[in-house]
């Protein structure tokens, strides 16, 4: 963007225009006060001539009516209207030549020279006085003589001879100057509209223009902002203009763009679960926001390596075969351990760095130049990498990174979702399959139940009787391996109703310590009130703590106590506890325990934590585990109690 056509440029110079046309009008009003008060100076200059000269004729004829008969008389007229004559001639003559000169520094007592600009009537005017003068001045001054005896009377018949010509030459430079004054005040008040009218036009000009570029724009763009924020991501702002409001409207126009893909992508997730309608709405969307000709996802597999599942080039599916890379000391590693997108400016020459950089190198013969690896860990089943690709090098900027940035949680936990959804339609289908082939077994298995019932009536040698109880307990451990596959398959039904967990607990103790017992040890419940009431399913709650109770037991050490510790945590949740003084469970084995068919006993099948877990959830509580060598094992259940 120009800066000329930037908005600060532009009202910076309208200010200035602005500033201008204020210095302007202030200047010349300023000028127009100076002329005025020139011109009322120059008036009254005049004005004094004029009374000058009158002053003049009426003492001279005074002097004539009264002249003086003797000598003592003509001394004090010499000393009052001689004084007065040679005052006033002076006072006329230094004002007609300040009119003829231009030059009124003296009269109007100025600090400053004043010389204004006459017009030539006027100067024609004061240059007819002036010469009148001097000839009135220089026959006056004949006619009175020496100055040490003035005749004062032959000076008086002078005075009153000549003035009314005086007086017409004056009066003729007052009706000059006033006629050039009124001309003088026509042209200011002309000139004054005149510039009120531009000043007028041109701030009328100012206020359209802002309205058009600035207002109008804005209007525009609150009105964008208003439909975004109604969900209207796809209203656009037209681009009318190239400066600060135009950069906001491309940016507005971006960001509802990303929004809208973002939304898409978002409503896409929630709708189906295909990891390849994913991948394929983001290859076809994404390049609106970002440089992009190639996305793929890899994921991590159980022996440590990582494998390219999806990957789409150009907005079609790239069919690269089973791509498989060793995840150790690589860039992918680094991004999964960072939990953070990481840039690849420049792969080609980033995948010659490690031989260890395989993907990069199989990027880098694609002709990938510039990359981004997005971690998709967060609540993921699966931990994986979402790789943004394209031909151009160092085409990913820091505004791009920031764009990923923001997004990533959205888009990881998106992409999690989709995998929890493919993982739990994998799992359900595996479930159904489980239980399927549970009852198909479950038919032949009681066929060699039967076939071993019978043996058991039989003699037997010996060795022949030790295989049959072996094969016996194998039969009763598959039965239990099947029941508890079922169990777990089996989506759980409840029943829930007002019960009391502490009666059901002493009912457990009590059936439960013959078996304790044998294995020497003992059984404690502790209950922080009489009655601990809550809505659940009494026969689930009691096989939640028959598989807690029991691991408890078999986990125990013999002379210990296995205690059961139930209290109301607040008035909406009941907390219980199991707690043994076993051995500790190592940290790697706490973090599996809830995990399907894992297990640390010999006869375990692995089962029975993962269902306790999947009944509490199904109660709407948790589950969580603590161990150490100086408190032992402790079991902690949290349980809604939603009376």
């Amino acid at each position: 963007m120009k800066f000329t056509h930037t908005l600060k440029f532009q009202i910076g110079v309208a200010l200035l225009g602005l500033i201008a046309l204020f210095s302007f009008f202030s200047l010349h009003t300023l000028r127009i006060l100076d002329e005025q008060r020139t011109q009322g100076a120059l008036l009254r200059l005049a004005g004094e001539l004029q009374a000058t000269a009158q002053h003049m004729a009426m003492q001279a004829m005074n002097y004539e009516k009264n002249t003086p008969q003797n000598t003592a008389a003509y001394t004090r007229d010499l000393r009052l209207y001689y004084q007065d004559l040679m005052h006033n001639t002076a006072q006329f003559n230094d004002i007609c030549k300040a009119f003829s000169s231009g030059d009124f520094q003296r009269q109007l007592e100025m600090h400053e020279p004043m010389n204004p600009v006459l017009s030539e009537n006027t100067l024609d005017a004061a240059f007819e006085l002036e010469q009148y003068w001097k000839k009135f001045l220089l026959d006056l001054n004949k006619t009175m003589g020496p100055d040490d005896m003035p005749h004062l009377a032959k000076a008086a018949t002078l005075i009153v001879d000549r003035n009314p010509e005086l007086l017409e030459k004056t009066r003729d430079l007052l009706k000059a100057l006033d006629t050039d004054i009124q001309q003088r005040t026509r042209e200011t008040n002309i000139i004054i509209r005149a510039s009120f009218a531009v000043a007028l036009i041109i701030a009328i000009g100012i206020m359209f223009w802002f309205y058009l570029r600035v207002l109008r724009p804005l209007d525009s763009a609150v009105e964008g902002f208003h439909q975004v924020s109604a969900g209207n991501f796809s209203y656009r702002l037209p681009l009318k203009t190239d400066n600060e409001i135009g950069y906001i409207a491309r940016s507005f126009n971006q960001l509802a763009s990303r929004l809208d893909t973002l939304f898409k992508l978002t409503t896409r997730l929630q709708e189906g679960s295909d990891l390849d309608e994913t991948l394929e709405f983001v290859s076809k969307s994404f390049p609106e926001l970002l440089p992009l000709d190639w996305v793929g996802v890899l994921f991590v597999s159980s022996d440590g390596n990582i494998q390219l599942e999806r990957a789409y080039a150009d907005g079609e599916p790239e069919e690269l075969g089973m791509l498989r890379f060793a995840l150790k000391n690589t860039l992918l590693e680094d991004c999964l351990n960072r939990g953070q997108a990481l840039h690849i400016p420049d792969i080609r020459e980033t995948a010659l760095q490690r031989s260890a950089y395989r993907f990069l190198q199989v990027l880098s013969e694609r002709g990938r130049r510039d990359a981004i690896f997005l971690p998709v860990t967060s609540r993921s089943p699966i931990p994986g990498v979402l790789v943004f690709a394209t031909r151009q090098a160092h085409a990913y900027q820091s505004e791009h990174m920031e764009l990923l940035s923001n997004l990533a949680t959205v888009i990881t936990l998106s992409f999690s979702r989709t995998l929890k959804l493919a993982e739990h339609a994998r799992l359900a289908a595996i479930g159904q399959f489980v239980s399927d082939i549970a009852h198909e077994i479950r038919t032949p298995l009681a066929t060699v139940s039967m076939a071993l019932d019978y043996f058991e009536n039989t003699e037997l040698p010996e060795p022949a009787r030790k295989r049959l109880n072996l094969a016996e307990q194998e039969m009763a451990r598959i039965n239990r391996l099947l029941a508890d596959i079922l169990l777990y398959a089996r989506p759980f039904t409840l029943n829930p109703m007002k019960t009391d967990i502490c009666p059901i607990l002493q009912n457990l103790v009590n059936n439960q310590l013959p078996r304790a017992q044998e294995k020497q040890v003992d059984m404690k419940l502790t209950c922080a009130q009489p009655s601990l009431p809550l809505v659940a399913d009494a026969d689930r709650l009691q096989q939640i703590f028959i598989n807690l109770v029991n691991n408890a037991v078999d986990a125990a050490v013999p002379g210990s106590t296995v205690t059961i510790d139930v209290s109301a945590a607040d008035d909406e949740v009941l907390q219980a506890s199991v707690h043994n003084q076993g051995e500790v469970i190592p940290e790697e084995n706490r973090e599996r325990l809830f995990e399907p068919f894992f297990t640390t006993k010999p006869d375990g099948t692995g089962l029975g934590l993962a269902i306790t877990r999947r009944l509490v959830q199904a109660h709407g509580g948790s589950i969580s585990v603590q161990s150490d060598e100086k408190k032992g094992t402790l079991f902690i259940l949290r349980l809604p109690r939603m009376l």
